[in-house]
């Protein structure tokens, strides 16, 4: 899932329930709704933070799911590959979004973070050390949050300064996703489902290589790469798919969707996502089932 903070297009990955790229409030679906300005200079810090609250609440809520269902109650193994599959797909979202110049300002596993890393900026100050890449405690999905000029410019954010250096020299048009043609922005929503989707071939077509135990142990990153690809790539705004749509919409018609139908599209597909994957689970579940058994 990748969030854009603006009313663009940007990814989510939902894994039975994760989105993330509504307007700014652009859906920060990972823990996430829009960060305060104090979350927004804790994030800013570098080095390790840890949030306590919420690692408290998470495991309360996990807690209290596993006692009344089976809703999370998956062993520690299923979370570490469930991890694994959100992490290259939002991999998918930091590369491509890396690859056309933009700013990336966190990339989140699970949702309700309660730990982050900043690395310090280097002498050069861009690359790869202006992103925070933060753990979560519930494991639903990721995401991905793009930096918007409006969002830059309210923070004062130190890397505005370099960012501009990197325009003047032509290193990127506009370092903010906004700003990026349409092709450009499709591409970055597709490529988390890009990614899952290679990591189930690579390992779909070489598992005649493997052994048994192999196998196995790689079962579960397979089908959770195949899941969250098909979940993210539902035309349901503010998941991928949604995203994709509304930028072949703009190559199509040249011109961007008004903010107010993305905002309405976004609030009516989270009524989707919660009637679709926690109300009515059994339809997920047979979509599930029948892609499984054409594969296997």
């Amino acid at each position: 899932m990748d969030k854009d903070f603006n009313h663009l297009p940007s990814e989510s990955h939902l894994i039975p329930s994760e989105a993330e790229n509504a307007p700014m409030s652009d859906q920060d679906m990972n823990g996430a709704s829009p960060s305060t300005d104090s979350n927004e200079n804790r994030k800013d810090r570098t080095g390790i933070t840890f949030n306590w609250f919420n690692l408290l609440i998470g495991v309360a809520v996990i807690l209290g799911f596993r006692r009344s269902g089976d809703f999370f109650s998956g062993d520690f193994s299923t979370y570490l590959f469930l991890a694994l599959a959100v992490v290259i797909h939002e991999m998918g979202h930091v590369v491509m979004g890396k690859a056309f110049g933009c700013m990336i300002r966190e990339m989140q596993v699970f949702f309700l973070s309660f730990i982050s890393y900043k690395p310090k900026r280097d002498a050069v100050g861009k690359s790869w050390r202006d992103i925070t890449w933060s753990l979560g405690v519930l494991p639903l999905g990721g995401v991905t949050m793009f930096r918007s000029r409006k969002q830059v410019e309210a923070s004062n954010w130190e890397g505005v300064e370099t960012s501009l250096r990197d325009m003047e020299t032509g290193a990127s048009s506009s370092p903010y996703i906004e700003d990026k043609p349409a092709w450009q922005r499709l591409l970055i929503s597709a490529a988390g489902v890009l990614f899952n989707i290679a990591t189930f071939f690579i390992l779909y077509f070489t598992t005649p290589l493997m052994s048994d135990a192999c196998y196995d142990g790689l079962w579960p990153l397979m089908s959770f790469s195949l899941v969250l690809a098909l979940l993210n790539i539902l035309p349901v705004y503010p998941l991928d798919g949604g995203a994709i749509v509304f930028a072949i919409y703009e190559i199509v018609t040249g011109k961007k969707p008004a903010a107010w139908f993305t905002t309405t599209c976004s609030g009516i597909g989270f009524i989707f996502i919660i009637l679709f994957f926690w109300v009515f689970p059994g339809w997920l579940g047979e979509i599930l089932d029948y892609v499984f058994r054409f594969f296997f």
